[in-house]
């Protein structure tokens, strides 16, 4: 009985040990899945750092810590003469132009190869002066063309913030008296506050954008501007394609308020036959018959040449907006704000009295001659009580004036 008895407490010993050794191959089965499991992970992120090292690498290999760098040049290594043909402004007016845009344009990383406020003005005013593509931009300053793109934009996106600052339509009397006698002094017309008209800016076929199609056979945005007798441009609207007509611009734009609410206007101002005819604006007659119509008629297209000379002058001071360098090669969005930046930049060559020195041809408007009569009788069959009072008011005038 002691036998047997100690024989299965043995026995019974015997299970548990074997259990204990089960349990403990258990244990250390998981404890080895867990490992294996930590390796994996370890692999995995060993993997993705051993990539993001190589990759480092090859980095370093292509931007060398003693990379060497072009020279720049900036404005002020060139002569004046060299300055005002390749930007077409003075060295003064640039170093003016540089402190303006100073805060706008400062790098904004500690990085010691940043380009110089300087580098990034003369190589836009290069690309505005030039024509229409980039890579020819670089050259002046020695940098790349993803670097011209960037200076350019910089720039641009810089004076736009400013066109308030530069581009303004002054309806007080001290300004409205000006104008009056400035013009007059031109060809006798009397009370003339401004010139419209407008004029294509090529641009690059954009995407699903038809109407960009203009009646010329190409591409552009149309562009309306209003100019004063110093050639200073005072109003700019550059957000239309080049299928809307001029008179179309002219209701979308902000002149009609500017002339409607304001009480104390002294005069008008002059636009070719592709306007309608209203109080403040006045239009040449379709068939002038007396002296005295054909007088008003005349030193109304002799008035209205300052508006064709200052659009020459814009498009020979940039000729990126001259269609002979090419169409723009961005954006109808892009296009709009390099148009008015151009025309902030000419007011700040105006302002200064910087002249070009070659012939300026003057720009013909926009307004294809054949629709001109079409058009006219399209508005005589349309005319509101408005225009009919307007055609008073120009028959009224016509008389006390030019009889």
């Amino acid at each position: 009985m002691g036998a047997v008895l100690g024989t299965l407490i043995w026995l019974h010993e015997e299970e548990e040990e074997l259990l204990q050794q089960q349990q403990e191959l258990e244990r250390r089965h998981r404890e080895q899945q867990q490992r294996q499991c930590k390796l994996s992970a370890q692999r995995r992120v060993g993997g993705d750092s051993r990539r993001s090292q190589a990759k480092e690498r090859t980095r370093r290999r292509l931007y060398p810590a003693n990379r060497v760098y072009r020279p720049r040049v900036t404005f002020l290594e060139l002569s004046e003469e060299e300055c005002l043909r390749r930007l077409r402004f003075s060295k003064q007016a640039v170093s003016d132009l540089c402190s303006l845009l100073q805060q706008d344009l400062m790098p904004a990383g500690p990085g010691g190869h940043a380009l110089p406020v300087a580098v990034k003005v003369t190589t836009a005013l290069n690309f505005f002066a030039s024509g229409s593509f980039q890579g020819a931009a670089g050259d002046i300053s020695h940098i790349s063309q993803s670097a011209v793109h960037k200076c350019i934009k910089q720039v641009t996106n810089a004076l736009f913030a400013r066109a308030n600052d530069y581009i303004c339509f002054p309806m007080d009397e001290s300004s409205q008296d000006d104008r009056a006698s400035g013009f007059s002094a031109l060809a006798g017309f009397p009370r003339v506050q401004g010139i419209i008209d407008c004029t294509h800016i090529a641009i690059k076929a954009p995407d699903n954008q038809p109407a960009a199609f203009n009646r010329r056979g190409y591409y552009s945005i149309n562009v309306q501007i209003v100019a004063d007798h110093c050639h200073r441009i005072m109003q700019v609207c550059a957000r239309f394609p080049g299928s809307c007509r001029d008179a179309f611009i002219l209701h979308q734009s902000t002149i009609p308020p500017l002339f409607s609410r304001c009480q104390n206007v002294k005069g008008w101002l002059l636009g070719d036959r592709d306007y309608p005819l209203y109080t403040w604006l006045m239009t040449p007659l379709p068939s002038p018959s007396t002296p005295a119509e054909l007088r008003y008629n005349k030193s109304h297209a002799s008035t209205r040449r300052v508006i064709r000379r200052t659009m020459g002058l814009l498009k020979q001071r940039f000729r990126c907006l001259d269609r002979s360098g090419g169409p723009l090669q961005y954006s109808p969005q892009r296009v709009s704000r390099i148009v008015v930046v151009c025309c902030i930049l000419h007011n700040f060559a105006v302002q200064r009295g910087l002249q070009l020195e070659e012939e300026v041809p003057e720009n013909v408007s926009s307004s294809d001659e054949e629709d001109l009569d079409d058009r006219e009788e399209e508005m005589d069959e349309e005319e509101t009580s408005q225009q009919l009072t307007a055609h008073d008011v120009r028959n009224q005038f016509i008389t006390q004036c030019f009889s």
